[in-house]
């Protein structure tokens, strides 16, 4: 066990694992106002693991480009892998909370069992016991028994989401598959060949099918997204724009104003110039 930078109590890092079931990390983040973690800001460190957090006590929030989260005492939420997350500590109320991070195909299989697409996850359920249970077999044993985490991982899966046999079959499927790999992709130049020959999709039908749930092309979506990303990270941290375009693997900073401007109606530094004032009033 030791302390980290954020004062989290960390009983397991980087534990060898396998292809099948990896701990990466796991523990106990204590209160601290300044507390604050990014996933996936950046294309050279992609940040492919799973987390999995219990909350109790306090408050913290979790940013995405969509949406921005709120989670407290009680609340169990799951961030999902290789997605863009800011996530950190109410000022105020600063959160104390449990977290497993994992990997491997045994969680890739029960996050597909279970239809997780979105990026975040949040329920209202008494998942501390079996959070605390975790960690506590993960700090008091030299070597992890991955038998007994793998049933404890089941369980979180059947304790936290709906069951797969209840989940109706959705007709946006494809879509959100595609959108999904969008995602993933969301720091790299992509293309319509390349969506379609990853998902062994034809390119015409990709089009058609995702216009017709989301109202906009897939390079159009994509092209928002990165702007959503780009306007995340003016407000929420100090990097220059040269630093942010290199991050979110943009050609030059140039062309990223320039698209900026064209979709928000402002230059950056205009957008981050207002955006800051108004969180100042």
């Amino acid at each position: 066990m030791y302390i980290s930078n954020w004062g989290e109590e960390i009983v397991v890092h980087n534990t060898l694992g396998n292809d099948y079931l990896e701990v990466i990390m796991a523990g106990i983040t204590h209160p601290n106002p300044t507390y604050r973690i990014m996933h996936n800001i950046s294309k050279k460190f992609p940040y492919d693991y799973y987390v999995f957090e219990y909350v109790i006590k306090g408050v913290g929030h979790i940013e995405t480009p969509e949406e921005k989260y709120t989670v407290k005492e009680g609340d169990f939420y799951f961030l999902n892998k290789l997605r863009y997350h800011i996530y950190y500590a109410d000022p105020d109320q600063p959160y104390e909370k449990v977290f497993i991070v994992l990997k491997g195909s045994f969680v890739d299989f029960l996050v597909s069992s279970y239809r997780l697409t979105d990026s975040v996850y949040i329920n209202d359920c008494n998942l501390r016991g079996l959070m605390l249970h975790i960690i506590e077999h993960l700090s008091r044993n030299d070597t992890v028994n991955y038998d007994k985490l793998a049933v404890s991982v089941l369980e979180l899966f059947q304790q936290a989401f709906p069951p797969p046999y209840l989940i109706k079959p959705s007709t946006n499927y494809i879509p959100e598959m595609i959108k999904n790999y969008i995602d993933a992709h969301i720091t790299e130049k992509i293309s319509l060949d390349d969506i379609s020959n990853n998902l062994y999709i034809s390119k015409s039908h990709i089009e058609r099918v995702f216009k017709k749930e989301y109202n906009q092309t897939p390079i159009a979506y994509w092209a928002n997204q990165r702007i959503i990303q780009v306007a995340s990270m003016l407000v929420t941290t100090n990097y220059s724009l040269s630093q942010i375009a290199q991050m979110l693997g943009y050609s030059d900073v140039k062309y990223m104003s320039k698209s900026f401007k064209k979709i928000k109606g402002k230059t950056p530094m205009e957008y981050r110039a207002e955006k800051l004032s108004n969180l100042k009033k």
